[in-house]
């Protein structure tokens, strides 16, 4: 299927992200026509253009269980898609986008001024883990960079990047806009979800994290640490629900049971 040549303009593709509200201001995606020789993005453009949306049940659940005086931390946040559909949906919600990808970062940054929400988020370049420090950024497609250090992760090239600890970015100036609303987390690191929680330890133990869309499968690879990370969420009285074949989303067990209850009244 081709692309109407309606969406491209000046050597960008402008692609509108199906919404999650029917107050939507018709957010668009903006970035470089060549990028679509990037084989992940495609899936991604098609998915959203002629299909039923990227992960679009994940992002009607998050838009369901967020409240807008909450704060969302988008790890692994690519070009935005998370940060600017969450923030149409829930006016009033802050957002803090992560990525570690100097382009995607670019992207990102330029796709939030373009849909106006500068004052809702913002976006920080770099990777986070359970650690402070420098990192190899693995490159890959667009929406498949990853910290390298797993076994067997020897092939394409890597560059330099800043790591940080969700603990250490949340006390930092770019956690100013997060004050003391509940946090709510997005995390797609391509496998590395249990470095970045534990390296979150802190704000679990605060009680402030009060849900986590996490990715528990790439393609047909489930995370190795799994089980280790449901143990961890158990740990902080967090119950675990599989909401698509790659994503899973653990919630405090407190919270649940009052959206239960209100949406059974």
């Amino acid at each position: 299927m081709r692309l109407p040549s309606r969406l491209f303009s000046d050597g960008f593709l402008h692609l509108p992200i199906k919404s999650a509200s029917a107050a939507s201001t018709k957010l668009q995606l903006r970035f470089p026509v060549e990028l679509l020789e990037d084989s992940g993005l495609l899936r991604f453009v098609f998915s959203e253009f002629s299909g039923s949306g990227f992960e679009f049940r994940e992002r009607m659940l998050l838009t369901s269980l967020i409240e807008p005086s909450d704060f969302l931390v988008d790890i692994g946040a690519h070009f935005g898609l998370y940060s600017l559909v969450l923030s149409d949906a829930l006016p009033g919600l802050a957002c803090l986008a992560v990525e570690p990808s100097p382009e995607n970062y670019d992207i990102l940054s330029e796709n939030v001024r373009f849909n106006g929400l500068s004052e809702r988020i913002s976006a920080v370049q770099c990777a986070l883990g359970n650690r402070i420090g420098r990192a190899a950024l693995r490159l890959n497609s667009s929406m498949g960079h990853h910290i390298s250090g797993l076994a067997g992760d020897s092939h394409g090239r890597t560059i330099d990047i800043d790591l940080q600890s969700l603990d250490a970015l949340l006390a930092s100036p770019a956690g100013e806009m997060a004050g003391l609303r509940p946090v709510w987390l997005k995390i797609d690191t391509e496998g590395r979800e249990a470095d970045v929680l534990e390296g979150a330890r802190g704000a679990f133990l605060s009680g402030r994290i009060r849900g986590v869309l996490w990715e528990f499968r790439v393609g047909h690879l489930v995370n190795p640490d799994r089980d280790a990370i449901l143990g961890f969420f158990r740990e902080f009285g967090f119950e675990s629900f599989e909401v698509s074949d790659s994503n899973m989303i653990s919630v405090q067990a407190s919270l649940l049971k009052e959206k239960l209850q209100v949406l059974c009244a």
